[in-house]
């Protein structure tokens, strides 16, 4: 069978007995890794696993940088094959999108159709799987993460049962955010909004009067975001607005243009890097935000890379980073070939000082105990439904039953 470039990358890393992440950190040594193009060998892949008593997890673009892509002696399935040209249906506002898509791969798909995405994150290369299984989410003080536009979805069970959640509503609401561990979605139904250009203007200037009229920049856009760099203690600003168009790219003034929403939202990032984020509450951002800062300018000054502050909107996802609350994500990084974890640990205690909760597809040093007290009105309720369609754990890994207490 075909295998994509990724896929074949991937791949021979395994025969090497070695599978790991998008920056490298995360490395596990899995029985096999295996490639599936149609709902047919995905099942065949799944019964094979269930025989060797093997766990399972399925991997796109792999880009979380925490361990749920960890498959030390079981079975990693390849989702890149399992793509096709998403199916819009007009009438609805929605597309029905294969899991393997990757999100680049659609954009133009539901532009022609006259559709675009309310929102997408700043990196596109992730696949739509890997998007609702840990909550990718953009900037917007009105939007929210893509995983809230899921309205269906197919589930693929460890007992090789194909699973309609028109069909079962409490599933559905689980999977929207499901970190893998219910089985293999198949395809998701995102819902749409009409395709619209989006005008970017970008600039740099001081820290301090970017955080004095934060709130003005936050509410003045459709989409604010802006990064942090610490040797210069400088923001470099990104505010989007919906355009009329048509597309422009020669505008006359610098570091601004006019382009469709899904090529103007992300931005190419090939630096290999970790990561951690924490969604605090909207009022906590920005004294949290410069606590960080200071942080940073005192006690860990030999890291460079920026800081990343976004919005998100209040949704009612079971396991959402921004459930019940208006909320501010702030992204942390470190090369891959740096000292992390130290950092990561000191920011984490502030993070948390300020209620925050961390992004699943991000490095994170939390457990159940911890990870249950943020989402008490339905942690219970995400697991109770992940056993009823995995009750033998097929597709927890060591992270998942750790931040699970399965």
């Amino acid at each position: 069978m075909p295998i994509s470039e990724f896929a074949r990358v991937n791949y021979d890393r395994a025969m090497s007995e070695l599978f790991s992440n998008w920056s490298g950190l995360v490395q596990s040594r899995p029985n096999e890794v295996r490639s599936v193009s149609s709902i047919a060998e995905t099942r065949e892949a799944i019964c094979a696993a269930n025989a060797a008593g093997w766990s399972i997890r399925t991997a796109g673009t792999t880009h979380s940088h925490s361990a749920l892509v960890h498959a030390d002696d079981g079975l990693v399935l390849l989702t890149d094959a399992l793509s096709s040209k998403p199916e819009v249906c007009a009438g609805t506002g929605t597309a029905r999108v294969m899991a393997g898509n990757k999100l680049f791969s659609i954009g133009e798909t539901l532009w022609d159709a006259g559709f675009s995405l309310a929102n997408q994150g700043d990196i596109d290369v992730q696949s739509i799987g890997g998007l609702i299984g840990t909550g990718v989410h953009g900037t917007g003080r009105a939007l929210r993460s893509i995983s809230d536009s899921v309205v269906a979805a197919t589930l693929l069970t460890a007992s090789g049962e194909l699973v309609d959640t028109n069909q079962e509503p409490e599933l559905l609401e689980a999977l929207r955010l499901n970190l893998g561990a219910f089985g293999v979605v198949v395809d998701a139904t995102l819902s749409l909004v009409p395709a619209f250009h989006l005008h970017e203007r970008s600039w740099c200037e001081p820290i301090e009067p970017v955080m004095e009229r934060i709130d003005e920049l936050t509410s003045a856009t459709r989409h604010f975001e802006f990064f942090w760099r610490p040797e210069s203690d400088e923001a470099f600003a990104k505010a989007l607005h919906p355009s009329v168009g048509p597309v422009d790219r020669m505008v006359e003034k610098e570091g601004e243009y006019v382009d469709r929403a899904y090529v103007v939202l992300p931005t190419k990032r090939d630096n290999k890097h970790t990561e951690m984020e924490y969604s605090v509450p909207a009022e906590h951002g920005p004294a949290c935000f410069m606590k960080l800062r200071k942080l940073m300018q005192t006690r860990f000054p030999e890291v460079l890379w920026p800081v990343e502050y976004r919005t998100l909107a209040a949704d009612n996802g079971w396991i959402s980073t921004a459930r019940g609350r208006a909320t501010v994500t702030i992204s942390i990084h470190q090369a891959v070939d740096l000292p992390h974890e130290e950092f990561f640990r000191t920011s984490e205690a502030l993070f948390r000082e300020h209620q925050g909760r961390p992004h699943w597809g991000k490095v994170h040093y939390l457990g159940a105990k911890e990870l249950a007290a943020e989402h008490p009105e339905t942690w219970d309720r995400f697991w109770t439904v992940q056993r009823r369609f995995d009750p033998k754990g097929r597709f927890l890994n060591p992270h998942l039953r750790h931040i699970s207490g399965l």
